[in-house]
């Protein structure tokens, strides 16, 4: 449902993706990157040729990491059966999934969503006084009492209002509207849920006005797709960052458009190198229209978190390039230095003040699964900054494709008001969401201490995020042993570490990286002593493999 009004800024902007037209097949698919970049996932490059069932949609470019979780299932399958291996069990060390490590979203979460979804609890014993009260106040927004009707009304309002005040007291006070917050079923569904979408009026802008004639019946719906403009003489370009999440590139491919990789300054701790995105830029207007610039923060898989000067730095280029910034904030609940703490986006471009705070547009995203609650209950928001909230009418639809699960907002709404200080779940809570940051800065502080001894191997100071992204050295042996199998030579690393110790690591391929380096995608979110037998594991084989390969 859209909400009329104007934003708290200076001359909003607005987009208008234009009028449904008949579908037409998608423009090819996007060059190689360049030679500089090794960018599995994110170059639009060659991949699996289209379906013959849909030969308009884009080639999907395979993970370097799934035959190695396939191989990882037969081995287990091998290992129930007594097949002898020199380890008795597989351990899976690449996730960033909380629960599937064993941490579980918090009980006050769960409480609240099981009341709400069976209210007989209300009676329990079990259950503390503020959660029934909590559930009871949200029970009252759902239709029918219930969060099995489709209740867009109380993600649209409820919800969104209730994300707005936490966005105001995490930013020191920058005021939210909450009618340009988009709660959501997770970031994956925000950015781009479907290849298939009409063409759309191409903007001087990244987001601007084109007229409310252009505006009648689109199906565009989620962010990546509204950049998107099939009928211009230049496909949209995406920079992404690499290394980075897979998913970036793979959203800007599945709309249509080229993401373009800029790498990581990995010798400075990852930072965000403006001169190398400038020259990513410069690069790409040659083959696209580069309309966003996205940015990880916390770092994913690399465990950075940008400083403010970074950050300003990043606002002032996006600025001077009119671009639109896409922040990724999804792991902000996982900075775990204190003498590094997450700042957001919003809040340092509101604080730089005029003319960029009025101007520069923003869009960020936040995930409830890696924060307190968990990726199976699908929730999160975005919220768009110097944005017209008319764009909102491109979400705010029945049978909108970013519709979220209701009992998945239901953990939102409560997460964005948690328990205060005198609340009986208050204490609980608060070890929750604080433990889980000391689990992640012990993690971090063993991960520098085990590696930090290890030759050959070396990782970069960690602040955030669920995972350390080593950097490891391989003989030019390997090198030539990789190339003979088709493999990159770090998932050759994996695979041979697979079959020696049982342990799977994500190849650096999987996220991007630098050419001519390697790395594995560690997580941080094992518990400690599996993560120390791990990080010696690796260690020991990591020696053996040099000296087999020398």
């Amino acid at each position: 449902m859209y909400r009329p009004g104007t934003p708290r800024t200076a001359e909003p902007l607005t987009i208008n993706p234009g009028p449904l037209l008949p579908p037409r097949p998608r423009s090819p698919a996007a060059p190689a990157p360049a030679p500089a970049m090794a960018a599995v996932g994110t170059s639009g490059g060659s991949g699996r040729p289209p379906s013959p069932a849909n030969p308009g949609s884009p080639p999907v470019t395979s993970s370097p990491l799934q035959p190695l979780l396939e191989r990882a299932a037969a081995i287990e399958a091998e290992l129930a059966q007594g097949t002898d291996k020199p380890f008795t069990e597989v351990t899976r060390c690449h996730f960033g999934d909380a629960v599937a490590a064993g941490h579980q979203p918090a009980a006050f979460l769960r409480q609240v969503a099981a009341i709400c979804a069976y209210p007989e609890l209300l009676g329990a014993e079990c259950v503390p006084a503020d959660a029934k009260r909590r559930a009871g106040q949200i029970l009252r927004h759902l239709q029918g009492g219930s969060p099995g009707a489709y209740n867009l009304e109380y993600v649209t309002d409820t919800v969104a209002e209730s994300v707005a005040r936490y966005l105001e007291r995490r930013d020191g006070g920058i005021p939210s509207d909450p009618r340009c917050v988009v709660p959501c079923g997770g970031t994956a569904a925000a950015m781009v849920v479907s290849a298939a979408r009409g063409p759309a009026v191409a903007p001087p802008r990244p987001w601007e006005h084109r007229g409310p004639s252009s505006r009648r019946g689109s199906s565009r719906q989620d962010v990546m797709s509204l950049l998107v403009d099939e009928t211009a003489a230049q496909p949209t370009g995406v920079l992404v960052p690499v290394p980075g999440p897979p998913l970036h590139g793979a959203a800007a491919r599945l709309a249509g458009a080229v993401a373009v990789p800029y790498p990581l300054a990995e010798e400075r701790g990852w930072a965000v190198d403006g001169d190398a995105v400038r020259r990513a830029l410069g690069r790409a207007r040659a083959r696209c229209l580069p309309k966003a610039l996205c940015v990880v923060n916390p770092g994913d898989p690399t465990g950075h978190v940008l400083s403010r000067q970074s950050m300003e730095d990043i606002i002032r280029l996006a600025g001077e390039e009119n671009v639109l910034l896409l922040a990724d904030e999804v792991q902000q609940e996982r900075a775990f230095l204190p003498d590094r703490p997450f700042l957001s986006f919003k809040r340092v471009l509101g604080e730089m003040g005029a003319p960029l705070a009025s101007t520069v547009q923003l869009v960020s995203f936040y995930s409830l699964s890696k924060s307190v609650g968990g990726g199976g209950f699908r929730a999160g928001f975005f919220e768009l900054v110097n944005i017209d909230p008319s764009v909102l009418k491109c979400f705010y639809t029945w049978g909108m494709s970013v519709y979220p699960p209701i009992l998945g907002q239901v953990m939102l709404d409560t997460a964005m008001q948690p328990p205060l200080p005198n609340d009986p779940s208050y204490p609980a809570f608060q070890e929750h969401t604080q433990g889980l940051r000391r689990d992640l800065a012990h993690n971090a502080r063993l991960v520098q201490e085990v590696l930090g001894r290890a030759p050959g191997i070396r990782c970069r100071p960690l602040h955030g995020g669920a995972r350390a992204f080593p950097r490891i050295q391989l003989p030019p042996r390997a090198l030539r042993q990789a190339r003979a199998l088709g493999l990159e030579p770090d998932v050759f690393f994996c695979q041979e570490l697979l079959e020696a110790t049982g342990m799977v690591l994500a190849p650096g391929s999987e996220f991007g990286q630098p050419e001519g380096t390697h790395h594995v995608g560690l997580s941080l979110l094992l518990p400690a002593e599996t993560l120390e037998r791990v990080l010696l594991a690796l260690t020991r084989f990591h020696a053996a493999f040099l000296r087999r390969f020398s």
